[in-house]
């Protein structure tokens, strides 16, 4: 039996790994970190790994809401989509993901393009009754 992109990236630890770069990178850019205020960084790190990892053939143990529902309260422009998708290859490199791996786990990230990225601010709803749409402005 073929091995899995989840069995060749070294499982959950392998993809844990690279979450670990990539939300140190996340959680200190000018722009991005805001759109993660008041959310715990293990949750974060926690739901991107257990998602991942059932998306790249892993255990399928994710028990969050899809891409475009969770992420249905947050403004994500093409711009910020795109910066969060260089943040992502650096922290691969950072992690030392041999470079087919890495393409293929940039593909996968390019194929949430569309679910995450909103044309106009009419796009977006709160998730419950009372959240706030999160719009964060690019800094100067």
């Amino acid at each position: 039996m073929a091995a899995t992109l989840f069995d060749e990236l070294g499982g959950m630890a392998g993809i844990a790994q690279v979450h670990t770069i990539f939300y140190d990178k996340l959680l200190s850019h000018p722009w991005l970190k805001d759109f993660f205020v008041g959310v715990p960084r293990s949750h974060l790190e926690g739901q991107q790994t257990e998602f991942m990892a059932g998306l790249f053939g892993g255990p399928k143990i994710y028990g969050g809401r899809p891409p475009q529902s969770a992420h249905v309260h947050m403004y994500i422009t093409e711009e910020v989509f795109f910066t969060r998708h260089i943040l992502l290859e650096e922290a691969l490199d950072e992690a030392n993901v041999r470079a087919d791996l890495k393409d293929q786990w940039l593909d996968h990230d390019m194929g949430m393009k569309r679910a995450l990225v909103k044309n106009s601010l009419a796009e977006c709803e709160g998730r419950y009754k009372n959240e706030p749409v999160i719009v964060v402005e690019k800094p100067r």
